[in-house]
């Protein structure tokens, strides 16, 4: 969810996308993507086949912000 305008990461998804390969998270409420509703996915797609998520918890809430942050300073300075 970068700012389509700035291309400045700007959501939680942001951070989610590079922490872990392939989909390994899911929301259980797509149109209200926040923390709460981040749930792990049972199973991704690794070489054609479909196999258990191999990511076995969800990162703390704080570290996903961590995260963000860490990508928009990122930005900040490459940008700025």
């Amino acid at each position: 969810m970068t700012d389509k305008i700035t291309g400045r990461p700007n959501h939680i998804e942001d951070a989610l996308v590079m922490m872990h390969t392939r989909q390994w998270f899911t929301w259980t409420d797509s149109k209200n993507k926040i923390y709460t509703n981040l749930r792990l996915t049972e199973k991704v797609g690794i070489d054609g086949n479909i196999v258990d998520n191999p990511v076995t918890e969800l990162p703390s809430e704080s570290a996903v912000n961590a995260k963000l942050k860490e990508l928009q300073n990122a930005w900040d300075s490459a940008n700025g």
